[in-house]
């Protein structure tokens, strides 16, 4: 079954396929609420009470798997279920069981059969997603400041930072895919796109996957992904936050994108936005991946900012 989960490295399925069975939750433990929290084109979340410990808790226990017992949780029930739709939830627990936990990750606390079909169960997060909170501002713009933003774009950067060094190229990294906690830590969701890296940190695409066209590096259209197109797809959710969740190239078709793209054309900026922002987007959107930053190199820039803003902040210095 596990064969079927994308490119999973053979020498991984056993060790995957042992844990997969490890993450099963029988539904008696799961009490659903009727009201839907959310509604995608393939799938549907629902709000849900776990009456027992997750298997995260028991395959990675640690302080902060440790609360994931008798607790609020979400599981997110597959429809239209298909070939592509079981190959999308083998990627996310492949990549769950991959990342075990990280406090920028949203975690996947295990999986079940619901409604006669597969469902995925993950930790309740209370705020919403980045880009509907973003949204929310969009007609007092001054409320947000850039302290915030970076702030969040940290969070990010530590957690893309963390998934790129397993090897895991997210595919889908959009504001959209961004949970936030009421206290604004974030969590990256989302991994039914999610490939794993060759020795050359490169994922060649054989198959055709629907992919979202309007956060697409430019080599993407050509199957080539790495942590460089998450990088271009990091900064496309940059221009995101900054045009309060504006729509990326408006209302062109994917054909126009790709066109406009490979003829070295790229998203504006707004006006309001400062020097720094353009510069990094600038260079997240380089055509040539290599002359990208890292997560780690972008990570460095916002502890550098938050540092800076910081410093000294509500103390005297006695010399």
């Amino acid at each position: 079954m596990l064969a079927m989960a994308g490119n999973v490295p053979s020498n991984d399925i056993q060790k995957v396929s042992n844990l997969w069975e490890k993450m099963y939750i029988d539904d008696k433990f799961i009490e659903v609420k009727k009201s839907i929290r959310g509604k995608g084109s393939s799938s549907i979340v629902f709000d849900v009470f776990l009456r027992k410990k997750a298997p995260v808790a028991e395959l990675h226990p640690c302080l902060e798997t440790e609360k994931f017992k008798h607790c609020h949780a979400v599981i997110k029930v597959i429809n239209n279920f298909g070939h592509d739709e079981f190959k999308n939830v083998l990627r996310e627990v492949t990549a769950a069981l991959k990342m075990k936990w990280h406090k920028n990750v949203c975690c996947l606390l295990g999986w079940s059969i619901y409604l006669e079909t597969y469902s995925l169960i993950y930790e309740y997060v209370d705020g919403g997603d980045l880009l509907s909170w973003i949204k929310r501002y969009a007609n007092d713009q001054a409320v947000i400041t850039d302290m915030q933003i970076a702030k969040i774009l940290w969070q990010i950067t530590d957690g893309m930072e963390y998934i790129s060094s397993l090897g895991i190229i997210h595919k889908d990294l959009a504001a959209r895919n961004i949970l936030l906690t009421a206290n604004f830590e974030v969590k990256i969701s989302d991994f039914g796109l999610a490939s794993f890296c060759n020795i050359d940190s490169l994922y060649h695409a054989t198959v055709q996957q629907k992919l979202p066209i309007r956060w697409m590096a430019v080599e993407c259209f050509h199957q080539i992904f790495s942590e460089a197109s998450d990088i271009w797809s990091f900064g496309i959710l940059i221009w995101e936050v900054l045009t309060f969740g504006e729509i990326p190239y408006g209302n062109m078709t994917n054909e126009e994108i790709i066109k406009f793209i490979e003829d070295g054309n790229r998203l504006t900026l707004p006006s309001a936005a400062g020097q720094p922002w353009h510069m990094l987007t600038h260079d997240c959107w380089k055509y040539n991946r290599k002359d990208r930053p890292t997560f780690t190199a972008i990570k460095s820039l916002f502890t550098h900012f938050l540092k800076s803003k910081t410093v000294d902040y509500g103390y005297y210095s006695c010399k």
